[in-house]
């Protein structure tokens, strides 16, 4: 295939000891963070593919994971119902390997409660998590001790397996079980309006760096925007052919990014509303997409796109004229 937008790059095979569920870059460096279904939390150095670091504090797959907008901390998410926040530095202080895997301590354990944080986001600047339930809300957790704050509420009590949180602090949107999407005002605690244009599962959600869009990933196969300050659908993409994993918007708003079960990672045009290139890079299905991420010192003008699945393996891919 020939790419006018990107280019195939670096590939790790066998990054983790199982199927990778998650990746996401740590703002301003070339660092991509992986995790899975074999506990394991690892940062890899995508300029030479070398992995860097590694995290691990119990015997339960990762479920979610996200990196703070400092880039200094990683929030996961794990199967024995317990949120983790770590220090990126002490990650980076145990490097890949057989010895970087034996189990450390995180800066703050959140016990949850069964089912209560399958996704958790960092809330931007503000000091507070937000965590997804299988009973139809999102909780919001102090950073400093932990404690719950509040919860919101979509009076559905659907399993909430997609959460993301604006890169303002402003705006919290889950989704799941079930084709609607919610939104939620941080501040008050309203829901600010509710999207249903998919036919079956939600599995993701994510915003734009302006937090002015939300994209959806769903398993009626589609990928589709809304904008969320006037609570209406922009449009949908369609041309996956299995259930659609993960979809992140580029951070300059022009592309959409997404995974899918059909092994495929496709570039998406917003303005032409079309899918401008297929990757075909992963041999089972592809499970996350992420851009690379700016942060307030370093800005990426054509950020490198990364993807993990359940080929264990992570595929770079470089800009062109993206």
């Amino acid at each position: 295939m020939s790419s006018a937008l990107y280019t195939p790059g670096a590939a790790v095979e066998q990054a983790h000891d199982d199927d990778i569920w998650h990746c996401s870059w740590i703002p301003g460096k070339h660092h991509l963070v992986t995790a899975g279904s074999d506990e394991v939390v690892k940062i890899w150095d995508a300029q030479t593919g070398d992995c860097i670091g590694t995290l691990k504090d119990n015997d339960y797959a990762i479920t979610s994971l996200d990196i703070n907008a400092q880039g200094t901390r990683i929030l996961t998410s794990s199967m024995d119902n317990k949120m983790r926040i770590w220090n990126i530095d002490d990650a980076l202080s145990r490097p890949g390997g057989d010895g970087g895997a034996k189990k450390c301590k995180p800066a703050l354990v959140i016990d949850s409660g069964p089912i209560n944080a399958w996704k958790s986001r960092s809330a931007g600047l503000k000091e507070i998590l937000a965590s997804s339930t299988d009973s139809g809300t999102i909780k919001l957790w102090s950073v400093s001790d932990g404690r719950e704050i509040r919860e919101l509420n979509t009076s559905r009590r659907s399993f909430m397996y997609a959460l993301a949180v604006s890169p303002d602090g402003t705006k919290a949107a889950c989704a799941g079980v079930g084709s609607h999407i919610y939104v939620f005002d941080i501040e008050s605690g309203a829901l600010s309006c509710t999207f249903s244009g998919h036919s079956d599962n939600v599995r993701s959600v994510s915003f734009s760096a302006d937090s002015t869009l939300l994209v959806t990933a769903s398993d009626d196969k589609q990928v589709q925007l809304y904008d969320v300050r006037h609570g209406v659908a922009v449009t949908a993409f369609s041309g996956h052919h299995g259930w659609v994993l993960d979809a992140e918007i580029h951070p300059g708003g022009m592309y959409i990014a997404s995974a899918s079960l059909d092994t495929k990672v496709k570039i998406w045009d917003v303005g032409q509303r079309k899918c401008m290139e297929t990757h075909g890079q992963h041999s089972s299905a592809a499970w996350s997409v992420a851009w690379q991420r700016s942060s307030d010192d370093v800005v990426t003008m054509k950020p490198m796109l990364a993807s993990v699945g359940e080929d264990r393996s992570i595929h770079f891919y470089d800009p062109l004229l993206a």
